[in-house]
């Protein structure tokens, strides 16, 4: 293994270590491995190509075609050691996060959500913190601060984040009057996350980085770059300004960083 693929898969083993690794194999540039407990197995891949990291999981007794995707994670060498090795060690952090008991992430899973569906698995904040993990595809300045942050809290707390470093970015973006294709493809990922997202996701976007977005010129540039579905949305969130909205459910993640998450609805400059 590859020694950035072999730090993920040795901090997922150090958060779970009831998973022990079956195989691990290389084949056209990608990488993958298999880990198993009693209960379940997963499979962890890395496609350089696509500069994505994968997780997927399958049943204990299960063949090679029945993994069905949890999480993916986007990689992109930077060429500096030192960022790279602790880019891929959170890979390891955000795949088992889901699976640990472990203290060390601050999350306690309740062991039903661990064999239910992708589509129950990334709810409430896993899918803030699964958008929050691509938004350095599109916004590239974003990735560094990404690291850090999850070092300073030792977890992700999506809309601090979004509210601290995004927002920076985005004003950056739209400054620059030569970084039109950028801000087109950003808005456009933002659409996208925003069709897929729960309700925190849509809350970050349209509350904590649309809002935060000022100026007449600025607003209209933005708006003529989004559906006309998207822009209702934007501007119906902006009549929640100052009020509590309440998550679709408050898990264990949601009530540790309930404090930061708080400026949700209060932060930001509008």
């Amino acid at each position: 293994m590859s020694k950035y693929f072999e730090a993920a898969v040795v901090r997922f083993t150090e958060n779970c270590p009831d998973f022990h690794l079956i195989t691990s194999q290389e084949s056209d540039g990608s990488e993958s491995a298999i880990l198993a407990n009693d209960s379940l197995r997963v499979k962890m891949v890395y496609s350089p190509s696509l500069k994505r990291f994968y997780l997927f999981q399958g049943e204990p007794d299960g063949g090679d075609d029945d993994f069905e995707e949890v999480q993916s994670y986007f990689f992109e060498l930077s060429g500096d050691h030192a960022i790279d090795m602790k880019e891929a060690v959170s890979v390891g952090n955000e795949f088992s996060d889901s699976y640990s008991a472990h203290p060390a992430m601050e999350v306690n899973v309740p062991a039903a959500s661990r064999v239910t569906a992708r589509k129950d698995r990334e709810n409430d904040e896993t899918s803030a913190v699964y958008f929050v993990n691509r938004i350095p595809a599109v916004l590239p300045e974003c990735r560094e601060p990404l690291l850090q942050h999850k070092e300073h809290y030792e977890m992700l707390l999506p809309n601090k984040f979004c509210e601290e470093v995004v927002n920076a970015a985005v004003a950056r973006m739209l400054a620059d009057k030569t970084q039109k294709g950028k801000a087109e493809e950003f808005f456009a990922f933002l659409e996208k996350m925003y069709g897929m997202g729960d309700l925190d996701v849509k809350s970050i976007i349209t509350m904590t980085i649309l809002n935060a977005i000022t100026g007449e010129e600025r607003i209209a540039y933005v708006e003529g770059l989004l559906s006309s579905d998207m822009n209702k949305a934007w501007r119906a969130s902006r009549r929640y300004i100052g009020k509590n909205v309440r998550p679709e459910k408050e898990s264990t993640y949601q009530q540790m960083s309930k404090k930061y998450r708080a400026q949700l609805n209060n932060g930001g400059q509008f």
